[in-house]
This record gives C-alpha cells, sequence and structure tokens, in this order.
C-alpha cells in the first residue's frame, strides 16, 4: 500500500516536472522566433529608410496650406477618394493622391527589401506597421484585379 502510494506520488511530481520542462521550451521557442521577428522588422525598417513614403512628414500639411473654401474642397474631394478606394488618401503638397498613386515607389522598394530579407510572408514575419497588409507587395490591396473588383461592389 505505502510502495503504491510512494509510485503514485512519483509519477505525479514526474509529470508535473515533465510539464514545467514542456512549458519552459515552448516560452524559449516562442521568445527566440519572436526575438527574430523583432530583428528581421528592424532589418527591414532599415532598408525602407530610402522609400519615398519617409518624406511625407516633411510636406507641409494641407490646413497650413489652403484656405477655408479650399479645405472644404479638399475634405469633399478626400471623401470621394476614400469611398473609391478604401484607402485614405495622401497630401503630397499640393493636391490629395490616391494611396496606392502615392506609394507605388514605396511597395517596390518594400519588394526589394522583403526579396533581399528572405521575407516571404509579411504579415506573418513582420511587428507593427510593416505587418499589415498595405505593405505587403503581394497582397490583394496592390493587385489591381482584386481591388478593381472590390470597387465594383460598392
Amino acid at each position: 500500500m505505502r510502495a503504491k502510494k510512494l509510485k503514485m506520488h512519483l509519477i505525479l511530481i514526474l509529470s508535473i516536472c515533465f510539464g514545467l520542462i514542456i512549458l519552459t521550451a515552448g516560452a524559449l521557442v516562442g521568445q527566440t522566433a519572436w526575438n527574430q521577428e523583432i530583428e528581421l522588422t528592424k532589418k527591414f525598417e532599415s532598408c525602407m529608410e530610402q522609400a519615398p513614403f519617409r518624406n511625407v512628414f516633411d510636406i507641409p500639411k494641407p490646413e497650413r496650406v489652403l484656405s477655408v473654401r479650399q479645405l472644404e474642397s479638399h475634405f469633399i474631394e478626400f471623401d470621394n477618394i476614400f469611398q473609391k478606394t478604401s484607402l485614405p488618401p495622401i497630401w503630397n503638397g499640393e493636391k490629395l493622391v490616391p494611396w496606392k498613386e502615392f506609394h507605388k515607389e514605396s511597395i517596390k522598394i518594400a519588394k526589394q527589401c522583403h526579396d533581399e530579407l528572405g521575407i516571404k510572408r509579411p504579415q506573418k514575419q513582420l511587428h507593427g506597421t510593416y505587418s499589415k497588409a498595405v505593405w505587403d507587395p503581394n497582397s490583394e490591396i496592390w493587385n489591381n484585379s482584386t481591388a478593381t473588383n472590390k470597387n465594383k461592389q460598392h
């Protein structure tokens, strides 16, 4: 009876130890994968420094350039472009430009960076803003036939 109880305690202790080992190994593997994704994202961000969209912050905002009357037209145009494309247009310093048109060159650079860094699935391999579909050159957003079909449905 005592030997049976001792055996049960030993099995319980070994099971708990095995569970803790599995849990620790899983946490270490997860942490390693997370760190690799963060490092890859940093490399990608560094590669994207040459992208044209990085200069968007140097462009004066429309509120500083346009009159009140022009701003009203600006907002109407913004809404129209947004309704057509499902993406917010970007002010290029002179006029509103559809998101895809504004970012064409930046997406070409993103594609080059993906190829250079071996990124096949950016939405899974990157963190933050760059993991969004709009920054994936292979996403539906950049596939003209899909975007056209979506626009026809709206």
